[in-house]
């Protein structure tokens, strides 16, 4: 059987299409072709497309080589993901915020984030019971209500793990994966930043310290706070979906994880 990616145009001889299992919802391949290395990732919508195309412009990630409804193939990094090195916490944090300032720059505005929307859909596909449902339903209304803002919306990244940021050789800094791109406040990006690599609260300062000290905004601590909550919900209905989907133990641990920290008070 042909693989799709043998059809596009920007391959000539393709010699092998490498399966990336690190991934946890798409198909990433690593292709050998035209004697180079490429990355070649199946995509769902056309938004993450083109916040690559202007992340590339900006040097911020990996130069796109080429894109269509369906794939996103860009230069393949050699290195390390963000996760994985042997830098400290405070290291990897700067490494991380600096990108994330220099992704709220970019002029192009993906979808605005819509938090009640985004707690609904979760639930909704959920494998709860109607009560727990309803209960859900509920606590999502009480985050959501109070994410009124004001404030400057930026394109954010919406999932900065530490693994989507990728060292090269050269120590050079990519940031990747705009499955999540948003038009939001910069408060719910940080907070997502926090929530998703799970740190601890007593680092918060230090993160709006460095993000101010690279970008032009201030920001809102208790709006920040509010979307932290709103973050560690919607991440740990998220986890909970892919526990019923692949029964593996990791996803239960890491949604009764975020879980912990919702304070509703």
């Amino acid at each position: 059987m042909v693989h799709p990616l043998s059809t596009l145009a920007c391959f000539n001889h393709i010699e092998t299409i490498v399966p990336i299992a690190e991934g946890l919802s798409s198909h990433c391949y690593q292709v050998h072709a035209d004697n180079k290395r490429f990355f070649a990732k199946q995509v769902t919508t056309t938004n993450e497309s083109t916040i690559s195309l202007h992340a590339a412009s900006q040097n911020i990630s990996p130069k796109v080589i080429y894109h269509d409804q369906q794939w996103l193939v860009t230069q393949f990094v050699v290195g390390e993901n963000l996760a994985l090195s042997l830098q400290t916490i405070d290291e990897k944090i700067l490494i991380a915020i600096k990108l994330m300032a220099k992704c709220h720059q970019i002029k192009e505005k993906p979808v605005e984030l819509a938090p009640k929307t985004i707690s609904y859909e979760l639930i909704k596909h959920s494998h709860f019971s109607r009560l727990k449902q309803a209960e859900l339903l509920r606590m999502a209304e009480q985050l959501t209500s109070s994410l009124q803002h004001t404030n400057k919306l930026v394109c954010c990244h919406g999932d900065l793990n530490f693994s989507n940021v990728l060292i090269d050789q050269m120590k050079s800094t990519y940031l990747v994966d705009f499955e999540c791109a948003c038009t939001a406040p910069a408060e719910y990006d940080l907070a997502m930043f926090i929530a998703v690599n799970n740190i601890e609260k007593n680092k918060v300062a230090t993160i709006v310290e460095h993000y101010t000290a690279h970008s032009l905004l201030d920001i809102d601590l208790p709006l920040l706070n509010l979307f932290l909550m709103f973050c560690y919900f919607i991440n740990g209905l998220w986890y909970m979906q892919a526990y019923k989907k692949t029964n593996l133990t990791k996803f239960e641990r890491l949604a009764k994880q975020q879980w912990q920290h919702i304070n509703l008070n």
